[in-house]
């Protein structure tokens, strides 16, 4: 079937669907952001690369369940982004994950060196609140964790070359 659109009717008609894109723009779905910056520690130590993840305690954020992650940097502090890099969070109570990975190229494919104990909303007993002020969230003190993993080793050069025949 072939629609004929007469000229006198094309204005009218982008002014509709544009208006049909203006109800869904982001504030349907975009819930109010603070700046987010947190920091944290496992036994001491900076977990360089983990991932970390906020789970709202109250529900999710907006109608696409989105949710603050971060990834942690060599000084041990984390930026959380929402919907576009380092924008923040919106204020609350969350549930606070972390997956450190072994081999941070690998980010969450790699086994996590905390046994998963601190990875999911369900496991993780650990809480943090993005205040409403946006000033920074307290740090997160993970002791006593079990470390099953090293972190890998730098490279000291190239290793050994392919086996035979290859």
């Amino acid at each position: 079937m072939n629609l004929i659109v007469r000229n006198d009717m094309k204005l009218p008609i982008l002014v509709g669907l544009l208006m049909l894109l203006g109800c869904t723009s982001k504030e349907a779905w975009h819930a109010d952001l603070v700046p987010a910056i947190g920091k944290v520690t496992v036994n001491g130590e900076v977990p360089a690369g983990a991932i970390i993840n906020l789970h709202p305690v109250a529900g999710d954020l907006d109608q696409r369940a989105s949710r603050p992650s971060s990834l942690v940097a060599d000084d041990g502090t984390y930026t959380l982004t929402t919907y576009e890099y380092g924008d923040g969070a919106p204020p609350g109570e969350y549930i606070f994950t972390i997956l450190w990975p072994q081999d941070p190229k690998m980010g969450g494919l790699s086994p996590d060196r905390l046994g998963r104990v601190y990875a999911t909303p369900t496991a993780s007993k650990l809480t943090v609140t993005v205040p409403e002020d946006g000033s920074p969230i307290d740090p997160v003190v993970i002791d006593g964790a079990k470390i099953s993993m090293k972190a890998p080793r730098a490279s000291k050069g190239p290793g050994p070359g392919p086996g035979p025949g290859m």
